[in-house]
């Protein structure tokens, strides 16, 4: 198993086949991604290495962290993260690690985190219509309104 690497999506894009059909892609950017830190499995009982990227202020990183960067010889990272490897796949600490990483017609995994919107109102998360804008309704345009009875309207039938 190869290492993984830590980038920052920057879009979508396409490219055209020679057939004229077109595939889309994602667009990465590495942003000097570096081996950090090596586990092994004599050390830490398993085998992975730590990765960073991104660069960071040094006042902003704790003062582990700032010894960890100082005994890796590496400038502070923004993200850290880790990835399980093999044992002959350790790569030295201080490498940088770029887009020829993986071979061509390797399949990948990826992972993401989306970016957070905060407390959202009805309208925004679950694209709700909102109330109308006037006959007396006041103050609460962007609220969600009803969002239906307690139970199927049918099961009174039923009984």
């Amino acid at each position: 198993m190869r290492s993984g690497l830590i980038a920052q999506k920057l879009g979508m894009t396409r490219i055209f086949a020679e057939d004229g059909s077109h595939v889309p892609v994602t667009v990465l950017s590495l942003q000097n991604c570096r081996v950090v830190g090596q586990r092994t499995a004599d050390k830490d009982g398993y085998v992975a290495l730590q990765l960073g990227a991104g660069q960071a202020k040094a006042k902003n990183t704790t003062k582990a962290e700032r010894g960890q960067f100082a005994v890796a010889k590496v400038e502070p990272k923004r993200h850290v993260a880790e990835f399980r490897v093999d044992e002959a796949n350790l790569i030295e600490v201080g490498a940088t690690l770029r887009a020829d990483h993986f071979v061509e017609g390797q399949l990948v995994d990826v992972t993401g985190t989306s970016i957070g919107k905060g407390f959202a109102g009805g309208m925004k998360r679950w694209n709700f219509g909102g109330l109308r804008a006037t006959h007396g309704v006041s103050v609460s345009h962007r609220s969600i309104g009803s969002t239906g009875g307690r139970q199927d309207p049918w099961s009174y039938l039923q009984e």
